[in-house]
């Protein structure tokens, strides 16, 4: 292998690590512990590895072919940050960062902004092993308020719950979302119907970035 194509490589994962501002091809943004951007393909495959254990799908609820099975779950959690092609969503109605830990090199959840079963905007995302029972479920959740409220355009969002679900609704909770009313279930991907708590934030004055909008918002 020459000299050139490997320079290239990591040329391409500094300018990606370094990568602190939103632009046309992308969302990013620092908060808390991580860096919250717009992944590479590898990262998004790290990032849906770090949700398929069954501990995560206990609420999570994928449909079977989304989760990935052992060992490639391993392997896809080793993916350095910063690497892999560019990645285009398969879901037009989701807007999609990964949460990045720069100190660990790893990538460690991903959060949205999604249509949600009314239509409406809501927030959701999961921590992969490690990074959970923490207190990371907050700087999660409250990046998904950054990326409605900063990014996107939205003045209000909303998130959902599975009834028992504590660990999540404390983090909602401690993320500055309250508690509202809403439909009593919600379905997962895999067809389980849940019953669900409620949650929402508003802000007087959203804002939008330089990033690609949310074609779906209109």
């Amino acid at each position: 292998m020459s000299a050139q194509p490997l320079l290239s490589r990591l040329t391409r994962r500094g300018r990606l690590m370094a990568k602190r501002s939103c632009d046309r091809r992308g969302h990013a943004f620092a908060h808390g512990r991580f860096l919250f951007r717009t992944p590479t393909a590898w990262e998004y495959a790290a990032a849906v590895a770090g949700g398929s254990d069954p501990a995560a799908q206990r609420w999570l609820g994928w449909l079977p072919g989304s989760v990935v099975a052992e060992p490639m779950r391993a392997e896809a959690m080793r993916v350095v940050p910063g690497t892999g092609p560019e990645w285009t969503t398969p879901d037009p109605h989701s807007v999609d960062v990964v949460a990045i830990d720069l100190a660990a090199g790893r990538c460690a959840g991903l959060v949205s902004v999604h249509a949600g079963e009314d239509g409406g905007p809501e927030t959701g995302g999961y921590l992969a092993p490690g990074y959970r029972g923490r207190g990371f479920g907050r700087e999660l959740f409250a990046a998904g308020l950054v990326l409605a409220h900063g990014h996107l355009g939205l003045a209000r969002v909303r998130a959902g719950a599975e009834v028992g679900n504590v660990a999540s609704g404390r983090s909602l909770a401690a993320a500055g979302l309250r508690r509202v009313s809403g439909p009593p279930r919600y379905t997962l991907p895999d067809g389980r119907v849940c019953q669900a708590w409620w949650f929402q934030h508003d802000v007087p004055w959203p804002d939008r970035c330089e990033g690609p909008p949310a074609s779906w918002l209109g």
